[in-house]
């Protein structure tokens, strides 16, 4: 395929990784890095940007700014958003390692609350929010191997 065709199709995104003495990951981009402490923490007193709090916060910013501008590009921009996640983690004991338990840690529910104001009547709103999800990467390349539940609640 040559490139011109190629890039018609396909953007290739570049990371690089970078494991310090301290034990941090750094992760850079083309202008920008990000740390990450480790994969998981599960000491709650703990404020650590962990490879899975940065996955599912991208996922949840993903999915925000995915459906606010296509709403906003269709002329009906949603005001007031935010949105709640509940991440369901199973085998959390296999992950710490503990003696008896050899499943495979693994996601695997999310739910996601979303509460907007629209415009538009209430159902009409809903459907366009799921048709912004169909162009949706992150959640598009993650559903199929996690189930994700998406509420919608639409405030008057």
């Amino acid at each position: 395929m040559e490139s011109h065709e190629y890039e018609m199709h396909h953007q290739d995104l570049r990371y690089r990784g970078i494991v310090r003495q301290d034990g941090q990951v750094q992760v850079y981009m083309q202008n920008h890095c990000i740390d990450s402490s480790k994969e998981m923490e599960f000491d709650s007193k703990k404020d650590t940007d962990t490879s899975v709090n940065l996955f599912c916060a991208g996922l949840l910013s993903g999915i925000l700014h995915g459906i606010c501008s296509f709403m906003k590009k269709e002329g009906n921009p949603l005001e007031d958003v935010e949105a709640k996640a509940r991440v369901v983690l199973d085998h959390p004991l296999s992950y710490l390692g503990v003696k008896g338990y050899e499943e495979t840690p693994r996601i695997s529910k999310i739910t996601i609350d979303l509460y907007f104001y629209s415009f538009l009547e209430e159902e009409e709103a809903i459907e366009r929010c799921k048709e912004a999800l169909k162009k949706n990467i992150l959640y598009q390349t993650i559903l199929p191997a996690v189930e994700i539940e998406l509420r919608y609640h639409s405030s008057l």
